[in-house]
């Protein structure tokens, strides 16, 4: 088959990307995703797709990207089979299950041959970062998730990318980001590690040059264990959850998704959760970066109810109102309550069918 094209997202930087390619001939058309994760070691979702419709592919990359926060670029394709067969040996290399469809991309990990380096596909892989701030809150997730190739491509010294605080590509959860002056910053992370959460201190000393920042040093002191209630304070937010009578709960959830592919979906003992993130990742460039800040709405679809859950005025206003107008025929406005901690989510995993009696438990 002839390579049409390839697509994919530069999200490098926040751990994670999202990759597709065409192939077609006269009669067919095959569509491949990859979700490749910089901190998983490896790729750990591919969905191959022959001759599907426009909206099947349309879809299948949304669901893969839709939620990535960053745009999408195209790529030839000698570097979308080099960034498959790099990702695939990691996942060897680290012992990580290769996902079902080996049968199809095996060989490109074994034997596919080409120049291309990693280091050069930085670059393609990363937007430009223009602000300060949103390149040390990066530095500072790619340094708590241990990301050794991350590090030594964005530090002077790549002696530094071998050093680390954590056992495991830790996950950042908090970070606020102080400016000292002359490429000089603090960074206060909190962070989960194999063993707990943490907190710590991170001098960072960066430069600006051609190509972008980079790092001089990096420093860390400071570093104290953190209780789970603290750590649920600090990243914890006001969630107001708004609820309505359903109709025709099945025909909802499918006609929902197919208007909605962009949005992850969870399918749970009691009903199907949908979580929506922002189309972007300026929550990167706050001073206080939350890692759940990108989250704009979540939606639990039971039998006869529907929950949504959001964190600003702003958006509650904008989420419902789209709701009414997009699904009138199924929803009635049936309840709303505010709260001063995440709720909705803890109640659809508990797999309890009743609210009420979920939040007066």
């Amino acid at each position: 088959m002839n390579f049409e094209y390839a697509k994919i997202t530069r999200s490098r930087l926040m751990g994670s990307m999202g990759l597709v390619t065409k192939y077609r001939d006269d009669e067919n058309e095959v569509f491949e995703y990859y979700l490749l994760d910089c901190e998983g070691l490896g790729f750990c979702d591919y969905v191959r797709l022959e001759n599907p419709t426009k909206e099947e592919a349309y879809m299948e990359e949304e669901r893969l990207m839709g939620g990535l926060g960053e745009n999408r670029i195209f790529i030839s394709e000698d570097r979308a089979l080099f960034l498959i067969q790099y990702f695939g040996r990691k996942n060897i290399e680290y012992e990580k299950p290769l996902p079902e469809g080996q049968e199809y991309y095996m060989n490109i990990i074994e034997n596919y041959e080409t120049e291309v380096t990693m280091e050069e596909m930085f670059p393609i892989l990363c937007r430009k970062v223009t602000d300060e701030v949103e390149f040390i809150n990066f530095m500072t997730m790619r340094f708590i998730a241990w990301d050794r190739e991350a590090l030594r491509y964005f530090c002077e010294n790549q002696e530094t990318a071998y050093m680390h605080i954590t056992n495991i590509n830790g996950t950042l959860l908090k970070n606020t980001v102080y400016e000292k002056g002359s490429g000089k910053y603090i960074s206060k992370p909190i962070y989960e590690d194999s063993d707990g959460y943490y907190t710590c201190k991170i001098a960072f000393n960066i430069d600006k040059e051609e190509d972008g920042y980079k790092v001089k040093s990096i420093f860390v002191t400071d570093k104290q264990p953190l209780y789970d209630f603290q750590v649920f304070d600090e990243i914890s937010k006001n969630e107001f959850v708004d609820i309505y009578d359903l109709k025709q709960c099945d025909e909802f959830a499918d006609k929902f998704y197919r208007d909605n592919p962009f949005m992850m979906r969870s399918n749970l003992d009691e009903g199907i959760f949908f979580t929506r993130f922002n189309f972007n990742n300026n929550h990167v460039k706050q001073n206080v970066y939350v890692i759940n800040n990108d989250l704009k709405a979540i939606y639990y679809v039971m039998e006869d109810k529907l929950y949504v859950g959001t964190y600003s005025k702003r958006d509650r206003d904008y989420i419902n109102k789209l709701l009414i107008a997009n699904y009138k025929d199924y929803l009635n406005f049936d309840d709303a309550m505010c709260f001063e901690q995440n709720v909705l989510y803890d109640f659809a995993e508990s797999g309890c069918d009743d609210f009420y009696y979920f939040i007066e438990d």
